[in-house]
């Protein structure tokens, strides 16, 4: 599928936004480890209510990261382009040289209503 865009800006950063959640960051790890899962698994394995980690699929899977493949009466999900699993840890390894910038970063982590759980002190 082919999508004209007049803001490419918004479309690239749309795509880093699907990544932006640490329960998307979870989900991704745990395919890169299971190679495929169900929902079922993927609950037990994160902790979470079927709900909330069924929204993050379905942004995942919109957004062309992971793909979905009916097996019986289960519906397994992995990831669907290996270059995801590479930027992972490209950006991982960015992070650790700029851990303290990022944590301190007033743009990226607010508006929290919650405090900064990376802040020391």
């Amino acid at each position: 599928m082919f999508v004209k865009t007049d803001q490419p800006d918004e479309l690239f950063a749309a795509f880093w936004q699907a990544l932006s959640h640490p329960i998307r960051l979870r989900v991704l790890e745990q395919l890169r480890h299971e190679g495929s899962m169900n929902v079922g698994e993927l609950v037990t394995r994160l902790g979470i209510g079927q709900g909330h980690l069924s929204n993050h699929l379905a942004c995942l899977k919109n957004c062309g990261l992971v793909v979905a493949e009916s097996r019986g009466r289960y519906v397994y999900y992995r990831i669907a382009d290996e270059r995801v699993l590479s930027l992972l840890d490209m950006g991982r390894a960015i992070l650790q040289d700029h851990l303290t910038g990022v944590a301190a970063c007033s743009v990226v982590n607010s508006p929290r209503t919650s405090p900064n759980p990376f802040q020391i002190g």
